[in-house]
């Protein structure tokens, strides 16, 4: 198995963190019916957890950041019991494992927090820009970008090196992908008294933007399928899934998600799972036929999506 939101070949098996309802949803896609549900509150506490993004390392483990408890979880798949908690700084929003240690973006601390698995305690806190929002890891060059969306900036760590900078913008970025030696960034424009994106490619060499695609509308997150010029994005405001040609700076298509679409994760194959904060479904999108397969309801307010086997 691989982290959640990443990419891999799934038998199907989908778990939905539900923000909401502080539960965690377990899921048979392919039979589209909920096999189990997680009451995190009922176990852990009687005050709002409130579980976030979800990661899996490789084994039956999985891995919960909470924004309204500031924590990280450690929970056993097989037998739905939380063997260990962790606190992180404040709205811990994202979160990456490299080299034996998890990465958190904390959102309202303005701050990565590094947790060592083994260990499971916190060794350190980095500083960061102004709302992080997002993270990547280059795991070949070691170093570490958060995106900073409230400081037009996205903040580089070189773990080799042991040393931060900050890549400078003129827009607000709210989601990164790397591939290569490129990085593709989901802005907000702030120049613009209307509401507008793009999305942008820049080199990691020369840090210049190579291609800007503008967008109208509020987008909240960006999806890029491997070994494809094709980017997935949200706009929050129609509440349409666009699909992109990054290379040609095309639109292909775009289709009605009828709510608020949020998450975006691929399963390796034909289909991206989206949760939808608006009407607490998950949706089943194929992107051969470019049409929704189903929608079926979970928790409340659902955000993060993991694939397990």
């Amino acid at each position: 198995m691989e982290d959640g939101g990443g990419i891999l070949k799934s038998k199907g098996k989908v778990i939905i963190a539900n923000t909401g309802d502080d539960t965690l949803t377990f899921l048979d896609s392919k039979k589209g019916k909920i096999i189990d549900v997680l009451d995190l509150k009922s176990i852990k506490s009687n005050s709002p957890i409130g579980p976030y993004e979800l990661i899996n390392i490789g084994n039956n483990l999985l891995y919960c950041i909470n924004i309204y408890d500031n924590s990280l979880y450690k929970i056993n798949i097989d037998t739905k019991e939380i063997l260990d908690a962790v606190y992180t700084g404040c709205y811990p929003s994202c979160i990456e494992y490299f080299k034996d240690n998890f990465y958190i973006v904390n959102t309202d601390s303005n701050s990565i927090s590094v947790i060592d698995e083994k260990d499971f305690s916190l060794i350190e806190s980095i500083p960061v820009g102004d709302k992080p929002t997002d993270i990547e890891i280059d795991k070949v060059n070691m170093k570490i970008y958060i995106a900073n969306s409230n400081d037009c900036s996205i903040s580089k760590i070189d773990l080799i090196r042991n040393e931060s900078t900050t890549i400078k913008l003129k827009n607000n970025p709210l989601r990164i992908v790397l591939e290569e030696n490129h990085m593709y960034i989901l802005f907000n424009a702030n120049s613009s008294p209307f509401y507008k994106s793009n999305i942008s490619i820049m080199d990691l060499e020369t840090l210049e933007i190579e291609n800007i695609i503008d967008l109208k509308g509020i987008f909240n997150t960006m999806l890029k399928i491997n070994n494809s010029e094709i980017i997935f994005t949200t706009n929050i405001g129609n509440g349409f899934l666009y699909r992109i040609d990054i290379k040609k700076g095309n639109l292909l298509s775009k289709a009605n998600l009828l709510g608020i679409p949020n998450k975006l994760a691929w399963d390796g194959d034909e289909t991206i799972y989206i949760t939808n904060i608006s009407n607490n479904t998950l949706t089943l999108f194929d992107i051969k036929t470019n049409s929704i397969i189903y929608n079926i309801k979970v928790g409340m307010e659902p955000n993060g999506i993991l694939f397990f086997n």
